[in-house]
């Protein structure tokens, strides 16, 4: 090592450059990533689904990903059509670990059940991305005051995972991403959706993916933060941003971390985003939606509560596990008290649903309108289970292969029993995914014969 740093003591500091994201083009406007420019498709407005991916590394990715395959087995009969749940998915907000996940199925859909596993999970990208920051070219490149751990981690992602695709490439079907991230001045929450990038001046068509999911996944003082630049000062943009919870407008430069400081398990973006609007029914109006009638939320919450030797002992903490409680300790109190927050919310919005006038409804819900929230939580692997395992699996870029097999088991088990889970599927003519220990889904399974596999990896 001290070769390593004489080198680069030697050679001086490097003139490496983070990407920059670029201001808007003349074609910027025709190529807006919202949710009112993705098609339908068989997806219909009347049951509207959001997932929320939480963070957690490699064991959040795995743990959303068991989510995924469970509601492509899961066969439902809606608006007269046979399909799979998963077609009716709208929506995906993911923090940290969940993105990688999220991202992933946005590009490459249906292929997801085909190569993520194998290709990701199974990957060691943990090693790679300590072997990039501690190789001396790696150090030399992290020398430059432009350049650090984060840029690396995004470049990991791209060569391994992403291969140059950019916002540009995402279909333009639903469902919509909310690749999440945290500000680093004001503490709010980041998405990575051009109504957030309008408040830059930025066109997000052109930005990797691989630099939004390194910057939802820049741990503090693990990864450097992800930086974006604000073109206001000279930029023609004339069309008025969506007033988002964010002070980012105000800033020159602006430095994303860990999606899951301020929102663990991405659900405040549904509360934030309708509240920009006015209410759950400017909401829909916004995203063009007509006659919703049931709305409902997944929620998958991989946080744990792991057995430390120095909590059973008299002896004081020491500084590793001090840094873990300034982490996990806000992250844990974020992530009751939004979902709680979603709870009372709903109740507010049935109100407003109910009260409204036929012309302030506008046909976007129906006055029965139901809502569901379906939670999956890692913390109800309790020890003396089959599950006692997965509270052992730290925030790490790498699983064993029995462990991706017990977190995906784990995530099918606890969706067929959730209880909210259950009444939906009653109510809407459903089949139940198939159980944890059944037989592993074959090529000719439903989930790989749907119309939206039209794009593959590289």
């Amino acid at each position: 090592m001290s070769a390593v740093l004489l080198f680069v003591t030697v050679t001086g500091c490097s003139s490496e450059h983070y990407f920059i994201n670029r201001t808007f083009g003349p074609d910027s406007s025709s190529a807006r990533y919202s949710i009112n420019r993705l098609a339908a498709n068989d997806n219909t407005d009347s049951l509207l689904v959001m997932l929320s991916f939480s963070g957690g590394g490699y064991r959040a990715a795995a743990l959303a990903y068991g989510v995924l395959e469970a509601l492509a087995d899961t066969r439902i009969v809606w608006a007269g059509a046979n399909k799979r749940l998963l077609d009716e998915v709208d929506l995906i907000s993911s923090a940290s670990g969940g993105s990688l996940t999220a991202v992933y199925y946005g590009l490459y859909r249906d292929q997801i059940f085909n190569t993520f596993e194998s290709d990701v999970l199974a990957a060691d990208m943990q090693s790679s991305v300590i072997s990039r920051i501690l190789s001396p070219r790696g150090l030399w490149r992290q020398s430059s005051p432009r350049f650090g751990r984060g840029d690396l981690l995004q470049e990991v992602l791209d060569e391994k995972v992403f291969h140059g695709k950019t916002y540009a490439d995402l279909l333009r079907t639903r469902p919509m991403l909310f690749v999440n991230a945290t500000e680093m001045k004001s503490g709010e929450r980041f998405e990575f959706t051009q109504d957030q990038f309008d408040l830059l001046c930025s066109d997000l068509s052109a930005f990797p993916l691989s630099r939004a999911v390194a910057a939802s996944m820049a741990a503090p003082l693990i990864f450097s933060p992800i930086t974006l630049w604000n073109h206001s000062e000279a930029c023609d943009w004339r069309e008025e941003p969506l007033p988002l919870q964010s002070g980012v407008r105000e800033q020159r430069y602006v430095h994303l971390l860990d999606g899951g400081l301020h929102d663990n398990v991405g659900i405040k973006t549904a509360l934030e985003i309708a509240e920009a609007r006015g209410g759950i029914i400017g909401m829909a109006k916004a995203a063009r939606m007509r006659g919703i009638k049931k709305r409902v939320f997944v929620i998958v919450n991989a946080q744990t509560i792991p057995e430390l030797p120095e909590d059973a002992s008299p002896n004081t903490p020491g500084l590793y596990r001090q840094a873990k409680a300034l982490i996990d300790i806000p992250i844990d109190l974020h992530s009751h008290n939004n979902i709680q927050a979603l709870h009372s919310t709903i109740a507010r919005w049935k109100a407003e649903i109910r009260d409204a006038s036929s012309v302030q409804l506008a046909e976007t819900y129906d006055r029965a309108a139901d809502f569901y929230v379906v939670e999956i939580n890692l913390r109800a692997a309790a020890k003396e289970t089959q599950w006692s395992r997965l509270q052992d699996i730290g925030v790490t870029l790498r699983l064993a292969s029995e462990e991706i097999s017990l977190l995906k088991s784990f995530a099918r088990t606890q969706l067929n029993a959730h209880p909210e889970w259950k009444r939906l599927l009653s109510e809407i003519g459903a089949e139940s995914a198939v159980p944890a220990t059944g037989n592993p889904v074959k090529e000719d399974s439903p989930r790989n014969h749907s119309p939206s596999t039209t794009q593959h990896m590289r």
